[in-house]
């Protein structure tokens, strides 16, 4: 892509998984295939965007999601579409999936003699309890997902329903526990409690942990999670001390999995003064 966002953690491995090579066609955005997640540094006051997508061209799909309650901040979006097009000299499209009243089109904000105009998508035209029966019945008969079912699950509790945003991201979540392949569980499980609490926050966070709590998936997520916060932690210490870390260094620390390992190199990072000291750590050399 000729630029690197940032490296490919727990999350985004999960996001790739489901949305590597997925077309938007099946909600009518017909757009180059994705080829991955990207997630971009926080800029300094303004909200980081819901989600951004490396596409088949080189371009950016920049996605945000509003309700009658939720607006887009269209200042932030700017901001942060404004920074990539001058940073990177990338292209940016940006949509807004609406699970609110009717609004297909397009929509946009004046900054002085700035116009900035995005597309709307209406998710509450597609009916969630239809797609969800046609999902249970693949799940259960073993039936393959194709990419519009993979795009409709991903999506799922944005569509219309007939029980409240909890209740139905609730719904989707014991949908999910059905799917047989481990990995593909927490994959859709991953997503969508992602998109859900970046875009509703606090108010959905207790839905999703109370759902996590106890379940086998929610147990890994919570797991993984706090191992790449240590491997994160690590190496912001290391590139403030080092600036650079030799490839065979920053790959050991990436691709540690030992949660105990990874206490005990975040405990004694600090008092790391060389990159000879730090590859006896790292490699547990006497």
């Amino acid at each position: 892509m000729g630029v690197v966002f940032r490296g490919e953690g727990f999350t985004e491995k999960r996001f790739n998984r489901i949305f590597q090579e997925l077309s938007f066609k099946g909600i009518g955005l017909r757009l180059p295939r994705i080829k991955e997640i990207v997630e971009v540094e926080q800029i300094e006051n303004y909200k980081k965007p819901l989600l951004m997508f490396l596409l088949g061209d080189d371009s950016i799909l920049h996605i945000e999601i509003m309700n009658n309650e939720i607006q887009p901040d269209f200042h932030s979006m700017l901001i942060y579409d404004m920074s990539i097009v001058l940073k990177y000299g990338m292209q940016v499209r940006t949509v807004i999936l609406n699970y609110g009243s009717a609004q297909n089109g397009k929509k946009g904000k004046c900054f002085g003699s700035v116009r900035y105009e995005v597309q709307v998508v209406d998710l509450f035209e597609i009916d969630g309890e239809k797609v969800y029966e046609e999902l249970s019945e693949k799940i259960s008969s073993g039936s393959l997902f194709d990419e519009r079912d993979r795009l409709n699950l991903s999506f799922l509790p944005f569509m219309k329903h007939s029980i409240s945003f909890s209740e139905a991201l609730r719904k989707v979540m014991f949908l999910i526990e059905t799917i047989k392949d481990e990995e593909e569980r927490l994959a859709y499980m991953t997503v969508i409690t992602e998109i859900a609490s970046r875009f509703i926050g606090n108010n959905v966070v207790d839905v999703v942990e109370e759902y996590l709590m106890d379940t086998e998936v929610g147990i890994r997520i919570r797991d993984e999670g706090k191992k790449e916060g240590m491997r994160e932690s690590i190496m912001i210490i290391l590139l403030e001390k080092f600036n650079l870390l030799p490839d065979d260094i920053y790959n050991a620390i990436a691709e540690q999995k030992n949660e105990n390992t990874l206490m005990k190199w975040l405990q004694r990072v600090t008092s790391i003064c060389s990159i000879d000291e730090l590859k006896k750590m790292i490699f547990n050399i006497e």
